[in-house]
């Protein structure tokens, strides 16, 4: 026992004053909220005591109602007590990144975002062994289990953390090219055939659909001259943008015009392939109003796929303003509200492409 104090009391001495200090932090700031969370355990009892309730079973939800029922005043949301635990209140602070000697625990620690990078690593190893799993898989001619592959009806009621929820997660200062970057990893590691191995890992990234559905805005109509609802919403797809505005009732009638010459104004037939006029027509199919909407399409940019795929998103997106909640979800299902946001890989260096090797590599 002596001896384990000496050793401790040498090591403190070893230690830098920078890591003591955030250590005498450190333990202050969880003696803070061991202390928070006592007193918000006890508000938890008194309240459901009043509301007549058991506080073991009590929701956060159930803490708000009661709160909005007992200061039944004019005051405003902001303005209104909140009773939350607090873990959601103060900002969370990181564990130790290194030990007393000064040595950093985590590997990624000189890349100033260690957390972050970190979780692109492991992502990208289980993108490589679940490659090697399925090519193993398929060489003894299987194939992935329909019932576990995560396809659009299993993502369907999920999505992927925004920036601020990924921020966060690590605790650091993450910006839109890192969270663009994790979400192609991810997407990439999702499309894989037998990704389902790894589905606890894909989920740890997604959030229940719940909270989108609480910050999705559905389009406001608008009314014209003639007393018709207009919805207008603007679709990308790659490099290609679409602004659709869409007229209920109508008559079927589609306006197509390039931003580049307006005054050419075409009808479906702007789109040549039969693949494109199927994309754009088909969340009116799937809806039950087609001829039954008329739509102004303008385009720009990209190629005839890309503006096809945008008008397909802008035209569910407008559709979601005269359609009921249990159509909007069965979109939700088939892909219509869903952003295509794949791009084209880039050319790698010394690659004439970005998959394809130089000739002299494939001899």
């Amino acid at each position: 026992m002596v001896a384990s104090v000496a050793d401790k009391q040498k090591e403190d001495r070893k230690m830098s004053s920078a890591m003591r200090l955030y250590l005498q932090r450190k333990r202050e700031h969880d003696m803070f909220i061991t202390r928070e969370q006592a007193e918000f355990d006890i508000g938890q009892q008194h309240l459901a005591n009043m509301m007549g309730v058991d506080h073991r079973s009590m929701t956060q939800e159930d803490i708000d109602k009661s709160i909005e029922y007992l200061f039944p005043s004019g005051l405003n949301p902001e303005a209104r007590p909140i009773m939350k635990p607090p873990s959601e209140i103060y900002p969370r602070q990181k564990e130790a990144e290194f030990d007393a000697q000064g040595r950093p625990f985590q590997t990624f620690f000189y890349t100033l975002k260690p957390d972050f990078h970190s979780r692109i690593y492991k992502l990208r190893d289980s993108m490589e062994a679940v490659t090697i799993f399925g090519d193993r898989i398929k060489s003894q001619g299987k194939r992935p289990d329909p019932e576990q592959v995560l396809d659009l009806g299993v993502l369907a009621d999920s999505r992927w953390l925004n920036l601020e929820e990924l921020t966060a997660v690590t605790l650091e200062k993450i910006t839109e090219t890192d969270h663009k970057e994790l979400i192609t990893v991810l997407e990439r590691l999702t499309a894989l055939p037998f990704s389902y191995r790894v589905r606890d890992e894909i989920f740890s990234y997604r959030v229940a659909d719940g909270i989108s559905k609480s910050k999705l805005v559905v389009l406001t109509p608008e009314y014209d001259e003639q007393g018709r609802a207009v919805v207008e919403y603007k679709g990308q797809r790659k490099t290609a943008n679409a602004v659709v505005r869409l007229t209920k009732p109508g008559t079927g009638q589609v306006a197509v015009r390039h931003v580049e010459s307006p005054e050419y104004v075409m009808d479906i037939s702007y789109f040549f392939a039969l693949k494109e006029r199927l994309q754009i027509m088909y969340p009116l199919q799937f809806t039950k109003l087609l001829g039954m909407v008329d739509l102004d399409i303008t385009v720009e940019g990209g190629g005839v796929a890309g503006q096809a795929g945008a008008v397909r998103y802008a035209i569910s997106m407008c559709l979601r303003s005269f359609v009921e909640k249990s159509m909007v979800d069965d979109m939700k299902i088939n892909g219509l509200l869903t952003q295509d946001i794949r791009v084209q890989e880039r050319q790698k260096p010394g690659q004439p492409g970005s998959r394809k090797q130089p000739t002299w590599k494939r001899r």
